[in-house]
């Protein structure tokens, strides 16, 4: 199990051991980063999210894709709408256009005037879209998403990130199963459930990959198995957010967030 997939359910532990006779906490989110982390449903019926954030952590990230052409970025996001945030960072990275646009892996830092203002703001209006209320950060501290400002340094940077991975496509399983039974990964069981593939060995490490077809695959733990996930080839150009809590904190008290869940 990875670090920030123990810490979310570390997370729900906490909250339903601590808060459970006011609302039940479910774990939801996992890999899938367009599903907030923590669905909260509350005793008076009122259903939000909570999402897990282990400081130091990304905090959302939308693609812009730089016309040689018209020497601007384009905004090519799908998992959240362009705001007036994202359309000040764009006019930004406009007027520095070149050095922009060859920001590669290693990234280039997004030093605007008012910059933190502005990505706390983006973080605010596209997480509450998604009806997430709080966050939970290290030490179990729960923090309203409209004080975020208040509780972490935020930045931003403009990186080239591979988008994803993806589950083996049934068409393919066959192919997978012949070819790693191939090697000498000494493989105890293949099994699907859904459209996911799992196997069992002793020989194979987390994040382990190989190459077939052309595409890269990776070993991703999953308790005492691995699941075999297709990486993607695509390479997107991200606004990546980045929060990292402040010295001495305190979050919101036990009582102030037993009052909001029995609001």
């Amino acid at each position: 199990m990875s670090s920030w997939e123990e810490f979310e359910k570390n997370c729900v532990k906490y909250l339903n051991e601590k808060f459970s006779e006011y609302a039940a906490f479910e774990h939801k989110g996992g890999a899938d980063s367009t599903v907030p982390d923590i669905l909260v449903k509350t005793k008076n019926g009122n259903c939000f999210y909570i999402d897990a954030k282990h400081s130091p952590a990304q905090c959302g990230q939308f693609v812009l894709l730089p016309d040689i052409n018209t020497r601007q970025f384009v905004y090519s996001s799908s998992k959240s709408d362009i705001n007036i945030y994202s359309r000040s960072i764009m006019e930004y990275m406009n007027k520095d256009f070149d050095s922009f646009r060859e920001a590669g892996t290693k990234g280039k830092n997004i030093d605007m005037e008012n910059g933190s203002d502005i990505f706390a703001k983006w973080i605010i209006q596209t997480y509450k879209e998604k009806n997430v209320e709080f966050f939970i950060s290290n030490n179990y501290t729960i923090i309203p998403i409209d004080n975020i400002a208040d509780y972490f340094d935020i930045s931003a940077k403009y990186r080239i990130k591979r988008s994803g991975s993806d589950n083996v496509r049934a068409n393919r399983t066959e192919i997978v199963k012949k070819y790693i039974e191939s090697f000498n990964y000494s493989i105890t069981n293949i099994r699907t459930a859904g459209d996911k593939l799992f196997v069992s060995s002793s020989q194979i490490s987390h994040n382990q990959r190989f190459i077939l077809d052309g595409y890269e695959f990776m070993f991703s733990k999953r308790g005492n198995e691995f699941e075999i996930r297709k990486l993607s080839n695509t390479y997107n150009a991200n606004v990546i957010f980045s929060i990292r809590c402040k010295e001495n904190i305190q979050g919101l008290s036990d009582r102030d967030f037993i009052y909001y869940l029995n609001k």
